[in-house]
C-alpha cells in the first residue's frame, strides 16, 4: 500500500522541526525552514446581557385603576401609584361632529381604548369615535386624536367610560 507523496513530505517536515530546534541551527540542510506559530489565545465572545423583560401595559379598563378628574386633566393611579394623566388638549366642534385631541403622559405603559370615549349631543345621543383600535402608550408623553362624525344633533360633551357598564370617569363639556 502506497502513501500519498504529500503525506510523506508533511511527516518529514514535522519530524525535522524539533531536530532543528534542538540542534540550535537556524536551518537543516535540504529542508526548508518552517515557521511555527505560537498558540493564539482566542478571546471569548463578550457576554450579552439579556434585555430586561418589558413592563406589561396597564389597560384603561383595569378594575384596580382609580380615576380623578380636575378640570381638563384626569389622573389615573393603581394602588396609589401613578399610571398616567390624560388631558383634553383641544376640541374642535362642528354642527354634526368633533375632532378631539388628548395628551397622555404615562408613568408606565398604558393602553387607552378609543371605543370607550363617547360624544354626547344636544338630543341625548351617544356617538362613537371612528377610531376603535386600542392605543398603547409607552412611558412618556403621546397624543390621541379622536374623530366623531355624523352626530344627529349639536355635540355638547365628551365622556370617557373605560369600565364598561359603569359611569363615566371623565366628562369634558363644550365650552
Amino acid at each position: 500500500m502506497r502513501k500519498p507523496v504529500a503525506a510523506l513530505f508533511a511527516g518529514l517536515a514535522v519530524a525535522t522541526i524539533p531536530t532543528a530546534a534542538w540542534a540550535g541551527a537556524g536551518a537543516v540542510e535540504g529542508v526548508a525552514p518552517v515557521a511555527v506559530a505560537a498558540p493564539v489565545a482566542v478571546a471569548a465572545p463578550p457576554a450579552v446581557a439579556a434585555p430586561a423583560p418589558a413592563v406589561p401595559a396597564i389597560s384603561d379598563d383595569d378594575p384596580a385603576l382609580t380615576y380623578v378628574q380636575a378640570g381638563q386633566v384626569v389622573t389615573i393611579t393603581r394602588k396609589a401609584a401613578p399610571v398616567a394623566t390624560v388631558k383634553l388638549a383641544s376640541a374642535d366642534y362642528s354642527a354634526h361632529g368633533a375632532k378631539v385631541k388628548l395628551t397622555v403622559s404615562a408613568a408606565r405603559p398604558f393602553v387607552v381604548d378609543p371605543a370607550m370615549f363617547t360624544l354626547y349631543d344636544a338630543k341625548g345621543w351617544e356617538n362613537d369615535p371612528r377610531q376603535t383600535k386600542p392605543v398603547r402608550f409607552g412611558t412618556g408623553t403621546g397624543s390621541l386624536t379622536l374623530t366623531f362624525t355624523g352626530t344627529p344633533a349639536r355635540p355638547e360633551a365628551l365622556g370617557w367610560v373605560p369600565k364598561d357598564g359603569e359611569e363615566a370617569v371623565a366628562v369634558w363639556e363644550r365650552g
